[in-house]
């Protein structure tokens, strides 16, 4: 483990009430809340309205990809719809086994699960094996940006990794206190936190 020096700070800049998952795409933040609701909003620094765009059906964990989001649910499947701003149906395509977190990055899906384990499998929408290339312990939030995996854990740290497929060890870069969702998009990072507050800060690769 190793640790920066010098630490950034989150900015607190508006709402993200009752979070359980969080993907951006295209200038955009999606989030899925506890009653399954699925939002979206723009994603600046900003106290902006969310608007509810359909449902997420017992979902736990989203990634957004190439105009498609995925999500998994609490039975261990995986769903996915198009990216668009209405109430459209998800589509099963395959399994999603204990899985608690998911972002993407460069045509990969990663996911992390509830035995600390990170998979990753290409962005489509096949019914293909996840394959397991490392650890993730203890995470309550997963997202990517830059070609480098973020993850705020249940002990309010933040840690780094290339998204390479291999166990890498991560690096510890900061905080991220009671973290519930997080996001990435334009090289900053988006995080929901149990306090129903959005909040961000630059990448380390930004």
């Amino acid at each position: 483990m190793s640790i920066n020096r010098t630490e950034i700070n989150w900015e607190h800049i508006g709402h993200a009430n009752y979070v359980v998952a969080m993907a951006a795409m295209d200038g955009a933040l999606y989030a899925i809340t506890q009653d399954y609701k699925l939002w979206i909003r723009v994603a600046v620094p900003g106290d902006i309205n969310w608007q509810v765009i359909g449902q997420a059906n017992q979902a736990v964990a989203m990634a957004a990809a190439n105009n498609m989001l995925f999500a998994a649910t609490q039975d261990g499947s995986f769903w996915v719809r198009e990216g668009v701003a209405e109430d459209i149906k998800w589509d099963k395509i395959g399994q999603a086994e204990k899985v608690i977190a998911m972002t993407a990055s460069d045509g990969n899906l990663y996911a992390v699960t509830s035995d600390n384990k990170l998979l990753t499998r290409e962005v489509n929408t096949e019914d293909i094996p996840w394959v397991e290339i490392g650890h993730a312990n203890n995470v309550v939030g997963l997202t990517a940006t830059g070609g480098k995996l973020y993850a705020a854990t249940s002990d309010n740290n933040l840690w780094m990794r290339d998204t390479v497929h291999e166990d890498l060890i991560w690096q510890q870069i900061g905080h991220a206190n009671n973290v519930v969702a997080m996001a990435a998009s334009e090289g900053k990072l988006f995080a929901a936190t149990s306090d129903n507050r959005l909040w961000i800060r630059p990448s380390e690769a930004s």
